[in-house]
C-alpha cells in the first residue's frame, strides 16, 4: 500500500471515529436525561443505562467488522447492532416528547444513532470488500465498452463482451474439473488401498455357500458343466437338507483387461494429428489414441512436448468423461 493511500485511509477512519463520536455522545446524553430527570434514577445507574444501548451496538459493530475480515457472515451482529440502534433512536424520539421539544427535537435526537450506524455501515461495506479483495474472491471487472461503441459497432461490442464472458467460464470450468479430478484421485487410492476380498453370499440355514472370484480373461477356466445344472423336480428346500460339508460353488467372474494381458495397439501416428489445430480435450484423446499405454502424466509430458500444458489430473477427467461417452460416428477430433 503507497503512503498516499495509507494517509488517506488514517483520515477516513479518523473521520468515522469523529462521527460515531458525536452522534453517540448526543444519544447516551439523551438517555442519561430522561432515566435522571424523569425516572430519578441513581447517576451510576443512569451512566450504566445511558450507555447500555450504544456500548452494545458498539460491541456488535466490532464483532461484524471482524467478520468482515473472514470468510464467515456477519449478519447476525449486524442484526443485533440494529435492533440496539433502533431501541436507542425510539427512545431518544420518546425523550424529546416528554420535553415537549416537538417534532424537529424528536427528530435530532432520535437521528444520533442512526447516524453512528449509517457511517458505520459504509465502512463496514468497505472493509468488507476489501478483504473479499485480498482473498482473491472478488472477480476482475468485465471490460468496459463506451455507449458510443455499442451504438456505433454493436455485433462487434456484442462479440467482444461474449469473448470475455467466455474466457471467464473457460477458466472456472477448468478449475471446476481439477477440483473433480483430485477427489476422484483420491477415492482411486483409497479403492487401491482397500485389500481385495473374495464375495462370499450365504443363505440361512443352508450348507451351500457360493464363492464368486474375480479372475483376469486369460486366466478364465471353465466349472463344470454339473456345477451349475440344477433339474426342475428339486424341491424348494433341497438345499437347506444337503450335507453341511458340501464343497463350495466357484463362479468364475471375467475382468476387463489390464495391461498383463498384452500391450495395446495405436490407433493412430503422432505424425497424422495436428496438435495446432485441437482443442486442449481433443489433443488429450488424439495422444491416448497414439499412445494408448501411456499413463496420464505420460500423456501430460508428451503434451507439453507440443506446446499444450494439461496435468495429470486434467488428463484423467478428460478421458473418463471420453470412456463414459459413447461413440458418435467417425471423423476427425473435435
Amino acid at each position: 500500500m503507497t503512503k498516499n493511500n495509507d494517509g488517506t485511509d488514517k483520515l477516513t477512519r479518523g473521520a468515522l471515529i469523529l462521527v460515531m463520536g458525536a452522534a453517540l455522545t448526543v444519544g447516551t446524553w439523551s438517555i442519561y436525561t430522561l432515566l435522571t430527570t424523569h425516572f430519578h434514577a441513581p447517576r451510576i445507574v443512569a451512566l450504566f443505562g445511558a450507555g447500555m444501548f450504544d456500548l452494545a451496538a458498539f460491541f456488535f459493530a466490532r464483532l461484524a467488522q471482524r467478520y468482515a475480515a473472514s470468510p464467515d457472515s456477519g449478519l447476525v451482529p449486524r442484526l443485533a447492532m440494529l435492533a440496539m440502534v433502533t431501541a436507542s433512536s425510539w427512545v431518544n424520539w420518546t425523550h424529546a416528547h416528554m420535553e415537549h421539544w416537538g417534532t424537529v427535537g424528536a427528530v435530532i435526537l432520535a437521528a444520533a444513532p442512526v447516524i453512528a450506524e449509517l457511517a458505520f455501515e459504509m465502512w463496514h461495506r468497505y472493509e468488507h470488500r476489501e478483504a473479499l479483495r485480498r482473498q482473491g474472491r472478488v472477480a476482475e471487472a468485465l471490460p468496459v465498452i463506451p455507449g458510443l461503441a455499442w451504438l456505433l459497432f454493436a455485433p462487434t461490442s456484442w462479440r467482444v463482451m461474449r469473448a470475455s464472458v467466455g474466457s471467464r467460464l473457460s477458466v472456472i470450468e477448468d478449475e471446476a474439473m481439477r477440483i473433480t479430478a483430485s477427489v476422484g484421485d483420491a477415492h482411486r487410492e483409497a479403492l487401491d488401498a482397500a485389500p481385495a476380498r473374495a464375495a462370499v453370499a450365504s443363505v440361512a440355514d443352508d450348507a451351500q455357500h457360493i464363492v464368486i472370484t474375480l479372475q483376469q480373461p486369460r486366466a478364465i477356466t471353465a466349472a463344470p458343466a454339473d456345477t451349475y445344472r440344477q433339474t426342475a423336480n428339486d424341491a424348494p428346500g433341497e438345499a437347506a437338507r444337503q450335507r453341511s460339508d458340501a464343497p463350495p460353488r466357484i463362479i468364475t467372474v471375467p475382468q476387463p483387461a489390464t495391461a498383463d494381458a498384452g500391450p495395446a495397439e495405436a490407433t493412430v501416428s503422432l505424425g497424422e494429428v495436428d496438435f495446432a489445430s485441437l482443442s486442449k480435450a481433443a489433443a488429450i484423446k488424439a495422444m491416448r489414441d497414439a499412445l494408448p499405454d501411456a499413463t496420464a502424466p505420460q500423456i501430460s509430458d508428451a503434451l507439453a512436448s507440443h506446446g499444450i500444458t494439461a496435468d495429470a489430473a486434467y488428463v484423467r477427467t478428460v478421458l473418463s468423461r471420453a470412456a463414459k461417452t459413447p461413440p458418435q460416428g467417425t471423423g476427425g477430433y473435435l
